[in-house]
């Protein structure tokens, strides 16, 4: 198994051991059928059971337990006092009466009390996971599924027992050919996810959890039917797994599921499906869904155009924290679309993006308003430099001009995003690239002086290479911080001769010795 594994097998670890209500069933038994015969009080319980008669349950469990001494009613007395059913929750009784099942050799009785030395119940034992491992062991041993899941898990992780990655997946196979959902759904995750593993099997492993209701099973399945141009493509199943997953209640499932049907993407265009699941995602708290919803009475493409609608959802998603939705509201209260034309609003909802996933729309977005001249007066034209950069990168002539402008100006800032936008784009103005670049290096441009110490290492300024102005500028950049100046320096650094790198250092400290002179420069570090 590779650590590649290790996050989802841990998150499974924490979900197995949530003591939740099991059912009180008579096929959830380890004892012979016969045990069950000749206690037909057991019968009675279970009847109460199935009235929703937990006090009477809880009665009768204690007496079989304490007068009979079989193992099936201590499990399930001890099991009832953890749920906390007809009665106050008792977790330190509950694990006596459990041990004394294990001692009968009940396995699930071990599972159980295994599960209680692993979550810290209040009031319950200490946690001991190397106790509930033995107990583990002894019920995964006799064909507990339950157990040899925990048990692999715990192998996984190394808690109580030694790590083992081949102990991880045998005991998880054992467990998912007894049609364990979850152990299934961990092995297909071994088998996708590791340089080694069997795509053939995992996606066998995946189908068997997904069909046995595991949701992120079953979306994870379709998502890989869904991936255009592979040996196992099949959009009109995977939108099958989409549904199916999404009545399960899988939240993103129905983002999906309901952006199939806003889009009419595998499936015909369905207004009223669209809203039906993108709405249940909505309030779920998915900020993708609500996004998409605002997209949806934006364009006004499956869905009526209602603007004030898409004004609202966008500004849930952005709540939510989605970076997409602010620089979409943002555009709509910059161009007063469904919303009071507000640029103040639009400008700090760009700004806000700036801190998400979505930063690079924002900044193109922000670029564009800087160089049509509207954040003049309201930010700062060394801050806009880089989100010009990118409003250039995605195609706006202004930004060009705009850079070009503040680099006449004497702005580092400027100087040295043009200059490399020139090295990549245009390498007729390579020259001039160089000038740029030297002179916001001079005045203290981090950027430029590590682009001006890589040309000039590789002799790519238009002559040959210079070693010595190199590091100079490599060891005035890794001084102001620039997190890869110093191991590039190093590199160089090992290339030179001992006259070459006292010759580098020297030129180095005249330069700081210059620029202390100077004082510090607008737009440099």
């Amino acid at each position: 198994m590779t650590t590649a594994c290790r996050p989802f097998l841990s998150a499974a670890l924490a979900f197995a051991l949530t003591l939740s209500p099991l059912p009180l069933a008579a096929q959830d038994v380890a004892d012979p059928p016969a045990e069950a015969q000749e206690l037909p009080e057991m019968a009675r319980i279970e009847q109460a059971w199935n009235a929703g008669d937990f006090v009477t349950v809880r009665q009768g469990l204690k007496v079989l337990a304490e007068e009979t001494g079989t193992a099936l009613a201590q499990y399930r007395y001890g099991r009832i006092l953890i749920e906390g059913r007809g009665g106050p929750r008792d977790p330190k009784n509950a694990a006596l009466w459990l041990e004394r099942a294990v001692d009968q050799n009940h396995a699930e009785a071990a599972t159980l009390l295994a599960r209680l030395y692993l979550s810290n119940v209040p009031g319950g034992p200490e946690r001991d996971a190397k106790r509930a491992a033995e107990l583990l062991t002894r019920a995964a041993t006799r064909g507990d599924a339950s157990a040899q899941y925990l048990l692999a898990l715990l192998y996984q992780n190394g808690d109580g027992v030694e790590r083992d990655t081949d102990a991880t997946y045998n005991w998880l196979l054992a467990a998912a050919e007894q049609r364990h959902a979850q152990a299934q759904f961990a092995l297909a995750a071994i088998h996708l996810n590791s340089e080694t593993g069997d795509r053939d099997e995992g996606i066998r492993w995946l189908r068997a959890a997904a069909g046995q209701g595991i949701a992120d099973a079953q979306i994870q399945l379709a998502s890989l039917l869904d991936t255009p141009d592979t040996a196992v493509t099949n959009r009109a199943e995977a939108l099958d797994w989409y549904r199916r997953a999404a009545e399960s209640g899988q939240v993103l499932a129905q983002r999906m599921l309901g952006t199939r049907y806003l889009t009419g993407d595998g499936v015909a265009a369905d207004p009223q499906e669209a809203l039906r699941w993108l709405h249940m995602a909505a309030q779920a708290g998915d900020a993708g869904a609500m996004t998409n919803l605002g997209y949806a009475f934006a364009s006004g493409q499956t869905l009526p155009q209602d603007l004030a609608q898409a004004a609202r959802w966008y500004g849930m998603a952005a709540e939510h924290g989605l970076g997409r939705a602010m620089v979409a509201l943002a555009r709509m209260y910059e161009t007063g679309t469904g919303v009071t034309a507000d640029l103040d609003k639009a400008l700090a909802l760009y700004t806000r993006a700036l801190d998400t996933d979505d930063d690079g729309l924002a900044r193109v977005e922000l670029g564009r308003l800087a160089a049509a001249g509207q954040l003049n007066g309201r930010v700062a034209p060394q801050r806009a430099v880089p989100w010009v950069l990118a409003a250039l990168k995605a195609g706006n002539d202004d930004a060009l001009t705009w850079l070009e402008t503040r680099a006449e100006a004497g702005d580092p800032g400027a100087q040295s995003a043009l200059a490399r936008h020139l090295l990549t784009e245009d390498e007729t103005r390579r020259d001039e690239a160089v000038s740029l670049l030297t002179a916001a290096a001079d005045m203290g441009n981090g950027p430029a002086q590590f682009a001006l110490a890589g040309l000039l290492a590789r002799g790519d300024h238009g002559g040959t290479p210079d070693y010595v102005e190199a590091h100079k500028w490599y060891n005035i950049a890794a001084t102001f911080g620039h997190s890869e100046a110093p191991e590039q320096r190093e590199i160089l650094g090992n290339l030179m001769t001992p006259e070459q790198l006292a010759q580098a250092q020297a030129a180095a400290r005249a330069w700081f010795e210059a620029d202390a002179e100077r004082g510090p420069v607008l737009g440099g570090n």
